[in-house]
């Protein structure tokens, strides 16, 4: 498991109020979001519990998808 994707499941499962599933990539995404910037989706799970179980999940598997985040240019 990549130390990044733990550490973000821990912060995640610390605080699962403040974060919620997008069910329709899986992402987990801030609670303030409008929409999923990965998918632009707009549909969202805000379960506490599911949200923690999704961040647990991700964080053993392996990243197989591009996220907006994998888009922002290195220097």
């Amino acid at each position: 498991m990549k130390a990044d994707r733990k550490e973000m499941a821990v912060t995640i499962t610390n605080d699962p109020t403040s974060y919620k599933l997008c069910t329709v990539c899986g992402a987990i995404v801030d609670k303030s979001a409008d929409t999923c910037p990965d998918c632009y989706a707009y549909r969202f799970d805000e379960n506490p519990q599911a949200v923690a179980d999704a961040a647990l999940d991700l964080a053993i598997k392996p990243q197989t998808a591009v996220s907006h985040l994998d888009l922002i240019p290195e220097n």
